[in-house]
């Protein structure tokens, strides 16, 4: 008799995305169009799945290892519903990037992060790579080694939204309400002082999953390339699902 196989309980949906648990609170912060966890943000349908007990502070904190197996099952639970690649909503889900390869048999592309070697290997000698982070503090040599960036190179600028506190209150300490204007005009701030302190550089990576829907305010302003987890997303979306070309015939 022929083994019975597994179905996903639904197809189609080839995006697969790893969520934090929302904070139950009184505060009103959307998932805006631009946002990871919006999905009209996709050309194409996604699927999402909440990793039980998981949110900001646990990833980077000291027990942060011990997340990893519930990031791990929710991964292969994705997969298992049909999902042909997994990413997630926070650029630091990085330091989990190397367990979840080796447990699944898709593409995995936790952080934009992972667009960070192709970047800077693609810029002229004498242009470094801006990053933009939700915290500088954050992001260090060991998640940097992760994501196959040199740690301690000029090639490498870090500006941090830490101390904005706009954006801070709204995703870092969930302290307030989110309001578009006053968090625009923060992460553009960044932007342009880090290319005053580092006018070398000459492109712009955003780590955090939330500031893809700014990423064209802060091209307007700093007139440079500009990343994020939408264009890594997108780019192995459309690897999975090619459509003609047409015009010849």
């Amino acid at each position: 008799m022929t083994a019975m196989k597994p179905k996903p309980p639904y197809e189609g949906a080839p995006v697969g995305i790893l969520m934090f648990e929302r904070a139950r609170d009184a505060f009103y912060r959307p998932l805006i169009p631009g946002s990871v966890g919006n999905a009209s943000t996709w050309t194409v349908p996604a699927r999402y799945m909440t990793m039980p007990g998981i949110n900001f502070d646990r990833i980077i904190g000291p027990e942060a290892s011990h997340a990893e197996v519930v990031v791990v099952q929710a991964a292969a639970e994705l997969v298992r519903e049909g999902a042909q690649l997994i990413s997630s909503n926070c650029g630091f889900m990085i330091r989990y990037q190397d367990a979840v390869r080796a447990a699944v048999d898709v593409p995995v592309l936790l952080s934009s992060l992972v667009l960070g070697p192709l970047l800077e290997r693609v810029l002229p000698q004498g242009k470094a790579l801006g990053i933009v982070t939700a915290r500088a503090s954050s992001l260090t040599p060991d998640l940097l080694k992760v994501a196959g960036l040199p740690c301690n190179s000029e090639r490498v600028a870090i500006a941090g939204l830490e101390d904005c506190p706009v954006f801070a209150g709204t995703w870092l300490t969930m302290s307030r309400d989110f309001d578009y204007d006053a968090v625009e005009k923060e992460i553009v701030g960044a932007a342009v002082n880090l290319l005053a302190r580092r006018p070398d550089i000459g492109t712009l990576l955003l780590e955090c999953s939330e500031l893809p829907p700014f990423a064209a305010a802060v091209q307007r302003a700093t007139h440079l390339p500009v990343y994020d987890f939408t264009s890594m997303i997108e780019f192995f979306a459309h690897g999975l699902v090619r459509r003609p070309f047409s015009g010849f015939n």
